[in-house]
């Protein structure tokens, strides 16, 4: 009897242990393992939120990590209607604070927002004073905030930086619309589209004393798009662009870095502003658009001829004024009474029309196109991973006349600025050919590469001696030719000029003539290869070799590596 009864409190002991077990253990689960979750659930209960895009986009670099992006602090205000005890009284408040205009446009949302009872964010934007204002106020329902507005007015680089659309205000976030924000647009886009603006209130639905508006992302994370980093130096872009704006021309320059081949600077003017959806000035690209070359293409034509042993530095010709062809057809040189007797290496400095016909037509179509081709100059630029910039088009009709014309940049010949520079690099380079790139790696918010952007490797083009030819009749092209006022004192420079006819002519009944100039500094071991185009410019000589001489200039005077010592 005892045993039996002992025996049923030692079950019933256990019976009740094992539901304070399964009680506890039910108790550590929901605590440890369900408790984040739980806990969000019971926050989100008594939470007012507004949603917006996402506006931590990535941001576009220099390749020293420094933003092209001038993003400026913008300060907004959001508004809960449910919060708002007296909607008349708050916003005679509000109006005090802001500016006549301001004041407006915040009655007249709030006489169409309030009703309808949902959050919304007036449509004036706010001084940083008044931000902090309306914090300290602490106006049940008026909260302020900031985020970044993406281009700032003194952005560089922005026709190959680009811009975006959309407002976040839209419940999603801006997207790439040019450029690089266009083709990086999936990586500089944040993983969530969204964030919501948030309210913690009481069990009574009014907003707690003290607490401050926040921002969330999915689970409170806020997530961040990728870094786009560039080879352009921010401090090179802004001398050429400041160079540029200094002589109020319409047309590009692009800076090289010779060693490497990459991109240093990519300017175009004119420029653009980007605002509410409405682009104002131009959105045309000029260092990447296809123009008649000019004379600029003659560096092409001494390289083929001197490499297929078709004439030879010192070769005298006679240059009369004009080539005369066996159809009676002619083409006239720059120089009507013409350069009389000289050598093609004086030719070259010189710009002889006459002389390089002559060279072109001993070459033929297919070797002077072939070489074109192995230069770069019908090749896209690497940076985008996927073809985006147009390369050159250089497609020579059958005809004499025709292979002349191309031969001096016009008839079937088309390059851009940026593949000109690269052609300038390659002869500085000793003949040996890079493809220009602009993008060096895509990077995580935290700095760390996500994946670094590859690129042919560098290949020869020309035999060293061929090179070596050519930048002599570069260097004597700006000491004793065309190109004198693109010589850099101290440091030396060569390159070549160049005038293409745009078939237009002037109130005076003149030829337009848009100006080039092409070249490289120092002379001693090369660091920077610019090409400058001047839309309507004129003489090269005259127009885009200052404007190179006062990039080069520049460039040394602010010691910018490498053209710092």
């Amino acid at each position: 009897m005892y045993y039996r009864r002992e025996s049923r409190f030692i079950l019933l002991f256990f019976c009740f242990l094992l539901v304070f077990l399964l009680l506890e253990g039910k108790l550590v689960y929901l605590q440890l393992a369900k408790g984040e979750e739980l806990a969000l659930k019971a926050v989100e209960q008594r939470i007012i939120s507004y949603e917006i895009g996402n506006f931590f986009r990535g941001d576009i670099e220099d390749l020293k990590g420094r933003s092209l992006l001038d993003s400026q602090t913008v300060y907004r205000m959001v508004v809960f209607p449910s919060l708002v005890s007296d909607p008349w009284e708050c916003c005679q408040q509000l109006i005090f604070m802001l500016s006549e205009d301001d004041a407006l446009r915040l009655a007249a949302d709030f006489e169409a927002n309030l009703k309808r009872g949902d959050p919304f964010v007036p449509d004036i934007t706010l001084t940083e004073s008044e931000a902090q204002n309306i914090l300290s106020q602490q106006i049940p329902g008026i909260y302020s905030f900031a985020y970044d507005q993406r281009h700032g007015s003194d952005a560089l680089a922005k026709h190959i930086v680009g811009y975006t659309g959309g407002s976040i205000f839209q419940q999603k976030p801006e997207q790439g619309k040019s450029g690089i924000e266009k083709f990086y647009n999936e990586e500089l886009s944040p993983a969530e589209p969204t964030l919501e603006l948030a309210v913690v209130v009481d069990s009574r639905g009014k907003p707690i004393p003290g607490r401050k508006l926040l921002l969330r992302g999915d689970k409170g994370i806020v997530a961040r798009g990728n870094d786009v980093v560039l080879t352009l130096d921010l401090e090179v872009q802004q001398v050429v662009e400041e160079v540029l704006d200094g002589k109020g021309v319409k047309g590009a320059a692009v800076v090289i870095d010779i060693p490497t081949g990459e991109v240093r600077a990519l300017a175009s003017r004119p420029s653009y502003s980007y605002s509410k959806g409405a682009l104002f000035g131009e959105e045309i690209n000029r260092s990447i658009e296809l123009y008649h070359p000019g004379s600029i293409f003659k560096i092409v034509v001494a390289a083929a001829a001197l490499a297929e042993g078709v004439v030879t530095p010192d070769e005298t010709f006679t240059c009369e004024g004009k080539y005369l062809f066996a159809s009676s057809e002619s083409i006239s040189c720059w120089k009507k009474d013409g350069h009389g007797e000289i050598s093609f290496r004086e030719a070259f400095a010189n710009s002889c029309n006459q002389v390089f016909v002559e060279v072109a037509l001993r070459l033929g179509r297919e070797r002077l196109e072939d070489y074109a081709e192995q230069l770069g100059l019908t090749k896209c630029m690497i940076g985008y991973e996927r073809p985006t910039t147009p390369g050159g088009k250089v497609k020579i009709g059958k005809y004499d006349g025709q292979l002349g014309n191309a031969a001096l940049g016009q008839e079937g010949v088309q390059i851009s600025p940026v593949n000109l520079a690269v052609l300038a690099a390659t002869v500085a380079r000793g003949g040996e050919y890079l493809q220009p790139s602009l993008v060096k790696k895509i990077c995580d918010a935290s700095g760390e590469t996500v994946r670094e952007i590859s690129r042919p490797a560098p290949t020869r083009v020309l035999p060293e001696s061929v090179s070596r030819e050519l930048q002599k009749m570069m260097e004597l092209t700006v000491k004793e030719g065309t190109g004198k006022k693109a010589d850099v004192p101290v440091l030396g420079s060569a390159g070549k000029t160049g005038s293409t006819e745009t078939g237009e002519k002037d109130e005076n009944g003149q030829p337009v003539n848009n100006a080039w100039f092409v070249g490289y500094a120092p002379l001693d071991k090369p660091q920077l290869a610019v090409a400058v185009f001047v839309e309507e410019g004129g003489s090269g000589g005259e127009s885009a070799a200052v404007l190179f001489n006062e990039i080069i200039a520049a460039l040394q005077q602010t010691k910018i590596q490498p053209l710092s010592f």
